[in-house]
């Protein structure tokens, strides 16, 4: 059930010590739990105690930097997290490698080790068993991401059983996969294999660790392109049975930069000659790197947002996410913004759903709950674009703005009715529309929705919670509605929608305000033709809703 992630962990660290010379400042905490009374492991403590040998022996790991546990009980492991952070304070790199049993939360979205006391039978059929007995996985990056500033490498050799309640499939395989946005600073990290995938043991060396034998020594590429090699022999030898699966922050730029450089054991390193110092190579600067961007290799902006270019929209770089509820608050903060006038809520008259003025609402508190990693709601076109005028100032040579209608159509593209394709009802991980979680807290029944099951949110979803696009793009259908920039013209709607929803023929307010353009649905809607990726919406510039926020464009401005 599990495979041998941990030689990739050694060749992160090749690259990262330098030529003729051994750094001190390294340190790894080394966890092998195999003795589950009901489901036992074989390898798992040899893994981690030939991780240790290999670290110590060849790449310079100090003993007293490294923290071994074996067969650790849910204590232990928390003891010795602790000690850990301590080591890590001052060090440069910083490595956590577990081989035992992980399981995925009942929602799958967050992962947990499993100590050798936990109950594995109770937390694969209850939350409350799994996360009294497991330790999550983010909770020990975050905490070791406040702990040091030293490149922290994350390296989890297991599988699990899908817990009850996660579909009929019930085959080992990686744990669930983080979205960008969660992966702490400064953090790689390596899953043996990705989900639904099964990671074999093997009886000394599962493929993983024959791969990365076979294809490292002598491997002179950098670091993203070795570890494609190595999963696409993983994947070659398996028959597509395992792939391994890699995230780290947007500021891992060095990891698709540096190549492989080779280390010996301590007694047989030499110091290399000294050699006259080439010129530095003049920094990027950050339209340097926003002309750079790709799919691949987003440019990642002060916030962290992940920003890659528009088909066909040269020079157009279009966010992967909605902007969350921390980058609002980044801007709120800077500028002293306090938010007043409340926002459109959906509330129950004689028990008929309505949009209605709660004065009390605002972005910080929309009347349900939000986590930093949320898309922000309750802002206007005019406070969405106040924000990216702020940001632009903190970004010198960059341009941000909101998002032309054209360019987020191009973004959405072309292959199909909708955001997801032809398929009528949205299939399952479409996105975050009006399922069968919507009116399960509305009064009476028979309330109309977009399909039948359920899509596990309710309100907004975290970001990157739904399938990306071919170009990228999460959420371009659903979650939140999301301004543009342009003035709403009624020719922009398909004709039938029009008929439809007369609402949609009106271009201005009865004050005469223009209407602004609003894109990609939401989680409260449920009709059809408001699906689509041809459908536009329309509200004031000034007005909040519950349903409604934005993602920003980035370009090369002047002088840039």
């Amino acid at each position: 059930m599990r495979t041998t992630a941990r030689l990739l962990f050694f060749f992160l660290l090749l690259f990262l010590v330098p030529n003729g010379a051994i750094a001190l400042d390294r340190v790894a905490f080394i966890i092998g739990n195999e003795a589950y009374p009901d489901v036992p492991l074989d390898n798992a403590v040899r893994d981690a105690r030939a991780v240790k040998a290999m670290v110590t022996e060849k790449l310079g790991f100090p003993e007293a930097g490294i923290l071994l546990a074996e067969d650790a009980d849910r204590l232990t492991i928390f003891e010795k997290f602790e000690e850990f952070k301590g080591l890590a304070k001052e060090a440069d790199i910083v490595m956590v490698f577990y081989a035992g049993h992980g399981m995925e939360s009942l929602d799958g979205k967050e992962n947990f080790i499993i100590p050798v006391d936990a109950q594995i039978a109770k937390a694969a059929q209850s939350e409350a068993a799994l996360r009294a007995t497991g330790v999550n996985l983010m909770d020990l990056s975050t905490q070791l991401a406040a702990a040091t500033t030293g490149a922290k490498i994350i390296l989890m050799d297991c599988c699990r059983e899908r817990p009850a309640g996660r579909g009929a499939i019930r085959a080992g395989g990686g744990l669930v996969t983080y979205a960008d946005a969660e992966i702490p600073a400064d953090t790689l990290m390596i899953l043996a294999a990705a989900p639904n995938r099964v990671a074999s043991d093997g009886e000394q060396h599962g493929p993983f660790t024959e791969a990365l034998l076979e294809v490292l020594p002598g491997n002179g590429n950098n670091l993203m392109d070795a570890f494609f090699a190595v999963s696409d022999r993983v994947r070659e030898v398996t028959g597509d049975q395992q792939v391994p699966w890699l995230k780290f922050d947007g500021s891992g730029q060095i990891f698709r930069q540096q190549k492989f450089l080779a280390v010996a054991g301590p007694s047989a390193i030499k110091p290399a000659p000294m050699a006259p110092a080439a010129p530095a190579a003049p920094m990027k600067t950050l339209a340097d790197q926003l002309r750079g961007a790709t799919k691949e290799a987003p440019f990642v902006n002060s916030l962290g947002l992940e920003f890659v270019p528009v088909p066909g929209k040269a020079g157009v770089f279009l966010c992967r996410t909605e902007t969350r509820v921390r980058d609002f608050r980044a801007y709120a903060e800077a500028t002293d913004y306090v938010q007043t006038g409340g926002a459109v809520v959906l509330k129950f008259t004689d028990g008929n759903p309505s949009w209605e003025l709660d004065e009390a609402a605002s972005w910080e508190k929309p009347g349900f709950e939000q986590s930093e990693d949320h898309p922000v709601v309750c802002v206007s076109w005019e406070e969405a674009r106040a924000m990216a005028a702020w940001l632009s100032g903190e970004e010198p040579g960059l341009i941000y703005r909101l998002p032309t209608d054209a360019e987020w159509s191009a973004a959405v593209g072309s292959l199909g009715k909708y955001p997801w394709g032809n398929a009528w009802p949205p299939p399952v991980g479409a996105g975050n529309y009006f399922g069968k979680e919507g009116p399960r807290n509305w009064p009476g029944s028979g309330w109309p929705s977009a399909y039948g099951h359920d899509d596990g949110a309710e309100k907004t979803a975290r970001i990157a919670s739904y399938t990306e696009n071919r170009f990228g793009f999460f959420d371009l259908g659903g979650n939140v509605s999301e301004w543009c920039e342009d003035e709403y013209k009624a020719s922009m709607n398909d004709s039938d929608a029009l008929d439809t929803n007369p609402a949609l023929k009106n271009e201005k307010g009865a004050d005469g305000t223009p209407f602004r353009v609003l894109r990609g649905g939401s989680w409260p809607l449920h009709a059809e033709f408001s699906l689509r990726s041809s459908c536009r919406d329309l509200v004031y510039p000034t007005d909040r809703y519950v349903s409604v926020g934005f993602r920003l464009v980035v370009a090369v401005g002047g002088g840039g």
